[in-house]
């Protein structure tokens, strides 16, 4: 099973992104666009983990200090990717929000799990494999600045499908 930490959103920040989604579909040629249901912050992804590692990941949420933190959310990216771009909403690296982050990959590390070498950049993926089509600006979309207050890490499972996550 394939699993990962995230913060889920309120339907009031799903729904603005949402927003942001369906402006961009008209101007781009294919892509696979996030469903609202799979909206999320991922703080770290675990990938394929066996059954029996679950009650390990468990515990390490367990030993977060995940208290309410605010999560700040705006401005628009891209990761260049060949055959097809990600765009990403952006998230505001805020101390409380690499504390939780600093916990949780330290917990998980105590319990043996080997986490990503990559630096954390922490994003809400909108599309990916996404062709702009000729003459749509990528500098014209934005994501608004919206923030809500995080009460909860989630542990979750994402099964991969033919059409992705």
């Amino acid at each position: 099973m394939r699993l990962f930490y995230a913060v889920n959103f309120e339907e009031e920040i799903r729904d603005r992104l949402c927003g942001v989604i369906r402006g961009l579909r008209p101007c781009c040629e294919g892509g696979r666009f996030t469903r609202p249901e799979n909206l999320h912050l991922t703080l770290v992804f675990l990938g394929e983990c066996p059954p029996g590692r679950l009650a390990a990941a468990k515990e390490a949420l367990a030993a977060v200090d995940a208290g309410p933190f605010v999560l700040r959310i705006g401005g628009m990216g891209c990761f260049r990717r060949q055959g097809g771009d990600l765009y990403w909403a952006g998230v505001e690296r805020t101390p409380a929000l690499l504390q939780v982050y600093r916990q949780l990959c330290a917990a998980l590390r105590g319990r043996g799990f080997r986490l990503e070498a990559r630096a954390y950049r922490p994003h809400l993926t909108l599309v990916r494999q996404a062709v702009l089509k000729e003459g749509c600006d990528r500098g014209a979309f934005t994501v608004p600045a919206m923030k809500m207050q995080v009460r909860k890490i989630s542990l979750m499972r994402s099964d991969r499908t033919a059409s992705g996550p």
